[in-house]
């Protein structure tokens, strides 16, 4: 998956997709050593980013990443601001960062995608986007 396919994802997550991603996250960092592994993907990729001059393209994707989470949640009809949204937003965003330097960051990128796996796959498959990609594939 790529920052392009990812944020196309997002655009298409539901309320319940919001929460269940919310309730993922909140899981992944109840127990301190999951909470310092967290922070030493968010290090790596913050390296990799630095060492390979990526951070601008990183920081890009990282604000369409979470503004896409924020107009899911509109659509959705979540009252903004709303804590477990911004949640989801901000580690969107630092998803959306690791994607940028995926080819270095694979390890990292994997813990932290597991909160996110069964509703990412399925809100990809609900988007225009990755729609459009399967017909042009069928032809």
């Amino acid at each position: 998956m790529d920052t392009v396919a990812f944020t196309a994802a997002l655009e298409a997550m539901s309320a319940s997709d919001l929460d269940r991603v919310a309730v993922g996250l909140e899981r992944l960092t109840a127990f301190q050593g999951d909470e310092v592994d967290a922070w030493r993907a968010t290090m790596a990729i913050d390296r990799a980013l630095r060492r390979t001059d990526r951070t601008r393209r990183a920081a890009q994707a990282a604000q369409r990443a979470a503004r896409a989470v924020l107009e899911a949640a509109t659509r959705a009809g979540v009252n903004l601001p709303d804590a477990p949204t911004t949640c989801v937003a901000r580690a969107a965003a630092e998803l959306a960062r690791g994607f940028v330097v995926a080819d270095l960051v694979e390890r990292e990128l994997s813990f932290l995608l597991m909160a996110w796996e069964p509703v990412l796959f399925e809100s990809a498959a609900r988007s225009p986007m990755m729609r459009s990609q399967k017909a042009d594939g069928l032809r």
